[in-house]
């Protein structure tokens, strides 16, 4: 009895299968890749709002202590800094150990992305802040990266978010 060898047709992929098959893993990774880059910027968003919360309530409650919200020496400051910049930092260090443990920072802290606090300012309007003749009310900001408006100019940067007190 003797066996003979048949070719093996029909089995196995051909070129054009695995080109289909390799162009739908591309778009369902690009698909997915877009997806999870709007996730990451709707987080750091949700982080950013939450620790300007945070700063928020920190200074109600010295304000409650105190009698009013921290300057930056006497009197309010009249450019807005970062709290990431030295001035900023000395206007809030006030609130830190008994209101707050730490002043927060943005979660990418670079550019734009920073929160900017001001005393004896206040909101005057849908897009814009002004210093205030009553001195005890503050303003906090900050850029969203999901948010495109509406924008608050000022402090050389156009702000996506802005918050505090009297606005």
């Amino acid at each position: 009895m003797s066996v003979t060898l048949q070719p093996n047709k029909g089995r196995g992929f051909t070129i054009v299968e695995l080109l289909i098959v390799i162009v739908v893993i591309a778009i369902l990774a690009a698909i997915s890749i877009v997806a999870y880059n709007g996730i990451q910027q709707r987080a750091r968003d949700s982080e950013r709002v939450q620790e300007i919360t945070t700063i928020q309530k920190a200074l109600e409650l010295y304000q409650i202590d105190n009698g009013g919200y921290p300057k930056c020496g006497a009197t309010a400051v009249n450019t807005p800094p970062a709290l990431t910049s030295g001035s900023a930092t000395s206007c809030l260090e006030e609130l830190v150990p008994n209101y707050i443990s730490a002043i927060p920072t943005d979660p990418t802290n670079s550019g734009a992305n920073q929160y900017w606090y001001a005393s004896g300012y206040t909101k005057t309007g849908t897009t814009s802040f002004v210093s205030s003749p009553v001195k005890n009310n503050y303003i906090l900001g900050m850029k969203q990266e999901t948010v495109a408006s509406p924008t608050y100019s000022g402090w050389g940067q156009n702000l996506t978010y802005l918050a505090g007190s009297g606005n």
